[in-house]
Order: structure tokens, then C-alpha cells, then sequence
């Protein structure tokens, strides 16, 4: 099942590899309130996206699209995770709690609401990843926590209910300190790409209609939109579409953040090769930079690619 936000990514002509770079590791750090807030301006978000799929879509309205039995009940124990989610990070930031926005999500029926349930989770994954190294010691345990129930949720999701492989690679882990993290789950081996807080943000922000002007502000970028055809597959040439000004008359450079590193590919009269190794749940941006990217390099993105697997390893193909 192809996720109904797919949006965009690259690909190209010569294909370089890096490590995930230590994101903004030079920039001024994050207080432990604002990590916490924003996370659980995420936990909000999850928690209303829950509630609205479970009163709009009864035990019927599952059966009749053809949903595994135990589906929604599933997503029921999904929706009071989140909500205790929210009750535990709010508990820990007291009077200084985000409070919940207002929100929009395309969900129609079921097997809409399944296939966004499945980006949110490795959503809420990428940004457990790329924050909890930021908290102070006295968070981690209960942050860890959070991170392996969001994993075990994202590849119950994919697993059972939409029917795809929960992982994109072997090494799904990054950087030393979440090997403990991966111990503390079990070994459980997802989609764990650590995204920054503007890149988890900007992949948030389409569903988020307004926020109470009370809340903290974080201190994120809404990275302009990149899009890419839904139809793009491993190996095929497409074109990106994105609306900046950022880096104009230079080459610019598509970056796909994957696994344990990412893929940078010069980008080619507005067309890029997608990198055929490339699996699962993976995010592209645009770049200015070569060798690739982060916050200060961002011209556009992330846009999400599904490449998936069924559960006897065989890609389905985008069309």
C-alpha cells in the first residue's frame, strides 16, 4: 500500500554516499522544554489524528475494506498510547506545555487512514531519533521509551494492517548512543532516520491548520514543498518540483536520507535518477550543498518516498 502523502524525491547521474551528518551539531543547543515541546507537538497531533479515524470508521467500515481482522482494535491500543503520550510529556513540561492545534487529514476511509498511520509513525520515529540525543540524561530513559513503543506501532502498521515489510535495511540505527536505544527495544529494527526538528516539522506542518498564538514557539523552518511523481520507482528518471529562491544559478544537489547515511545526486535540467538501492520509508531534500545536507543547506523538502516490500520480499512498484 503507497502512502497517500508520497510527495517527492531523486535521484541522478552520479550518486555519492556520506554518513548522516550530526545535523546542525554546531548550532546553538535545544533546551530540554523546547526537545520536549516539540515532541509533543507531534504526540498532539498523533493523538487527534487517532481519535478522528476512530470515530469516523466503525468496526464495519474496516471489515468492508478488506482490513486484517483486529485492525482497528489495534489502532485503538495505537490511540491511547498517544494519548498517554501526551498526558506524560504535558506531566513533565507542567505550565509550559504546547497545547493542541487545530488539524486537517485526508483520510476517507480505512485503508486511507491505515497508509497515513504508517507515515506518521516513522515520522514520529525519525524525530524520537534525531532529538533524544539532545536531552539531558534525566529524559532519555522515559524519551527511549517513547521511541520503542512508536517503533513496535510503526511495524505493527505496516506489518500486519498494510501489509509491507517494517524496515527499509539492516542498519536502521544511527550514531553509538542508539545502539542502547535498540538494545532498550529490543533490537527492533525500523526506520529510525533521525530527522532534524525543522525537518520533522515540515513534514507535520500540511496538517496543522492553527495553533494556539499561548503555545511556546519552537524555533523551526517550514522547508518550502518538494514534489516528485507518487508513480517514481528505484532506478527512474523523474523531474522535482519545488518553489525557492534559495541557491538560484547554482547546481543544487538531491539528498535522500536513508538507513544508516544518505545519497547525494546532482540534480540535471530538473530532473534526477532515483538511486536504485534505495528501500522503505526514505526522505529527500534539496541541497546547495555537495556533501549533504542540513538545515542551513535546505533549499526544499523533505518529500517522502515509499519504496516497499511485501512480506515475501518482493518490491511492489509504484505506478
Amino acid at each position: 500500500m503507497k502512502s497517500v502523502i508520497v510527495a517527492a524525491t531523486l535521484g541522478a547521474l552520479a550518486v555519492s554516499a556520506h554518513p548522516a551528518p550530526e545535523a546542525e551539531a554546531r548550532g546553538p543547543s535545544l533546551s530540554d522544554s523546547t526537545i520536549l515541546n516539540f515532541a509533543l507537538t507531534l504526540e498532539h497531533l498523533e493523538d487527534a489524528f487517532y481519535k478522528l479515524g476512530l470515530s469516523r470508521f466503525n468496526q464495519r467500515s474496516f471489515d468492508n475494506a478488506g482490513l486484517p481482522a483486529g485492525a482497528r482494535e489495534q489502532f485503538v491500543q495505537i490511540s491511547q498510547h498517544e494519548s498517554e503520550h501526551v498526558a506524560f510529556l504535558t506531566g513533565l513540561l507542567g505550565s509550559k506545555a504546547t497545547k493542541p492545534c487545530t488539524y486537517k487529514f485526508p483520510i476517507n476511509d480505512p485503508k486511507s487512514f491505515s497508509s497515513l498511520s504508517q507515515v506518521f509513525e516513522n515520522v514520529g520515529v525519525g524525530a524520537y531519533t534525531g532529538a533524544t540525543k539532545s536531552l539531558s540524561h534525566q529524559y532519555i530513559t522515559g524519551s527511549a521509551s517513547i521511541l520503542g513503543t512508536e517503533a513496535r506501532q510503526a511495524a505493527l502498521v505496516a506489518a500486519y494492517v498494510n501489509g509491507v515489510e517494517g524496515w527499509g535495511n539492516a542498519f536502521n540505527v544511527i550514531r553509538p548512543f542508539l545502539f542502547l536505544i535498540a538494545i532498550v527495544t529490543n533490537h527492533l529494527q525500523l526506520q529510525q532516520i533521525p530527522l532534524t526538528l525543522s525537518q520533522a516539522y515540515s513534514l507535520a506542518a500540511p496538517f496543522i491548520v492553527k495553533c494556539p498564538s499561548s503555545n511556546p514557539k519552537l524555533p523551526v523552518t517550514v522547508f518550502p514543498t518538494l514534489t516528485i511523481p507518487s508513480s517514481a520507482n528505484p532506478g527512474d528518471t523523474v523531474p522535482v518540483t519545488f518553489k525557492s529562491n534559495v541557491g538560484r544559478g547554482k547546481q543544487l544537489f538531491a539528498v535522500f536520507l536513508f538507513g544508516l547515511g544518505q545519497e547525494v545526486v546532482p540534480i540535471r535540467n530538473g530532473r534526477v535518477i532515483i538511486p536504485k538501492n534505495l528501500a522503505g520509508q526514505v526522505y529527500a531534500l534539496i541541497s546547495t550543498s555537495s556533501s549533504g545536507v542540513t538545515d542551513r543547506t535546505t533549499v526544499a523538502g523533505p518529500a517522502l518516498l515509499q519504496f516497499e516490500f511485501d512480506l515475501e520480499g518482493r518490491y511492489i512498484p509504484n505506478s
